[in-house]
């Protein structure tokens, strides 16, 4: 679809609706219209047999003529101009991220990474015979797989827009990103649980074997450009934490300043600084980075096969994660801290990997 002047891919459903001409029928399912339209005609009937019991509500010729307004008319065209140029602006950012390796299709929309995947699908027909319901299912199911990466590409290159991603009230909570608290290695996890989950969705939702590898290739891109991106990274809770290392080692010259001003107040938040300051001072070699995410990379293959009980996969993960980023320390103060800061990257795995195992 066409957006001030750029081609953009903005997802198989916009693209369909793109497609309809304006005012043809409803941006749903002929399914739903016709319930919507039997509902709507049971209210009618309601309302005239019941005469004049029904509460009315009447609008002043003042009002009726500010809502017909060159001033309404305006602010309209002004909000549609405003979301015009916050897609058209993301585009252009995207254009020049491209070009940090015009091979890896994933920085033409490393903010919505689900786009790629579902632009390839949407190229080779998977999407055709599908109702718009199951489309947007799709799509939404996808946008919540890439979530967690695409929400460290939006902090650090600023770019993405929020499509599909968002709670729904009274669903499983898969999406949101903590940019503060989600560490290194909870996100590291994340990636091998992403690209694990979107490998099993291939799996179960593609049908076409041709396209099926087609789209595990671009899993593996999905996987390369994300490692790349995650190489060094550390989230705003992990830069406090090696300061607060640095201040307790005293590598800071008057860094003792910060024991003696404040000692009631560290007194009462001793354990959880001692925690913090722990976990500051972990380091990992190569070699450890790499065993981290074999193991885990083996533990999502087993939460597929259904190896073992649900809980039980998820009590491994968390171990895995809090063995690695503790340097296995046996103090509980530090242990939780690790947990904690990674409650938002276990409730997303934990959510999409509901929604594909269907439980």
């Amino acid at each position: 679809m066409t957006i001030g002047g750029c081609n953009l891919f903005m997802g198989a459903y916009a693209e369909r609706m793109a497609g309809r001409t304006p005012g043809s029928r409803l941006p749903i399912s002929e399914d739903r219209e016709k319930e919507i339209t039997n509902q709507v005609t049971e209210a009618w009937k309601q309302i005239k047999s019941s005469g004049n019991k029904q509460d009315s509500v009447s609008i002043s010729e003042e009002g009726k003529a500010f809502l017909c307004s060159d001033a309404v008319k305006d602010n309209m065209q002004k909000s549609s101009a405003l979301v015009e140029k916050m897609y058209t602006d993301n585009a252009k950012l995207q254009e020049k991220l491209q070009q940090t390796d015009p091979d890896d299709p994933f920085w033409s929309n490393t903010g919505n990474q689900w786009l790629v995947f579902s632009g390839r699908l949407h190229s080779n027909g998977f999407y055709d015979a599908m109702s718009d319901e199951e489309v947007i299912a799709v799509e939404t199911l996808l946008d919540k797989l890439t979530c967690g990466m695409d929400g460290v590409s939006s902090s650090l290159y600023h770019t993405g827009l929020n499509i599909y991603a968002g709670n729904e009230p009274g669903k499983i909570n898969t999406s949101g990103f903590d940019l503060f608290n989600e560490t290194s290695g909870a996100l590291t996890m994340d990636l091998e649980s992403s690209a694990a989950a979107l490998k099993y969705f291939g799996e179960t939702h593609i049908a076409d074997e041709a396209l099926r590898d087609e789209f595990n290739g671009l899993v593996d891109k999905y996987y390369s450009h994300n490692a790349e991106i995650l190489k060094g990274y550390q989230s705003p809770a992990e830069k406090m934490q090696k300061a607060i290392s640095n201040i307790h080692s005293g590598k800071y010259p008057d860094s003792a300043v910060f024991n003696k001003s404040s000692q009631n107040a560290i007194e009462q938040y001793s354990e959880r600084l001692n925690a913090h300051s722990h976990l500051g001072g972990v380091s990992h070699a190569t070699e450890e980075e790499n065993q981290y995410k074999k193991d885990i990379s083996i533990l999502f293959e087993q939460l597929k096969q259904g190896a073992s009980g649900w809980d039980d996969m998820w009590k491994k993960l968390e171990n895995a994660l809090v063995d690695y980023t503790s340097d296995n320390s046996d103090s509980e103060s530090v242990r939780q801290a690790v947990s904690e800061q990674a409650d938002v990257t276990f409730d997303r795995m934990k959510g999409y990997w509901s929604l594909l195992m269907n439980r």
